[in-house]
């Protein structure tokens, strides 16, 4: 199942965390059946390091024309060019993806004063290699 994310960091990560403790509940043999299909809008960690792995997702998702239109702060008086055309443009050729391993990493905080407990927080990451 192919899921299309359009989004900067914070959406994916919201949707990682999700993800994860989805998988936790369920067999995992699920994880295999979900693709996501990550379409930056504005500037993506993720996304810049999947367009050095991918010609065509960099010249599609980080083109000039398209920094340019997701990197402003308020929306152009007209669309220069189709935003739906061009990621459906992308989604209909994307036949092989990029498998980029998803997990979570257990944050232990601890109080500001020692009688405090302390509280763990779970982070959904994935794993890249600069």
């Amino acid at each position: 199942l192919p899921l299309l994310v359009l989004g900067g960091p914070s959406l994916l990560g919201t949707l990682l965390g999700c993800f994860v403790r989805l998988m936790g509940a369920l067999s995992p043999d699920w994880g295999g059946l979900l693709r996501f299909l990550l379409i930056p809008l504005g500037p993506h960690p993720v996304a810049q390091y999947l367009a050095s792995l991918d010609g065509r997702y960099g010249a599609t998702f980080f083109d000039p024309p398209w920094r340019e239109l997701f990197g402003r702060s308020d929306p152009p008086p007209s669309e220069p060019f189709s935003v739906v055309g061009r990621v459906l443009s992308y989604v209909k050729g994307a036949g092989a993806t990029q498998g980029l391993p998803v997990a979570e990493a257990m944050l232990t905080c601890r109080g500001k004063s020692p009688d405090e407990d302390s509280c763990q927080k779970f982070v959904p990451f994935i794993g890249v290699r600069g």
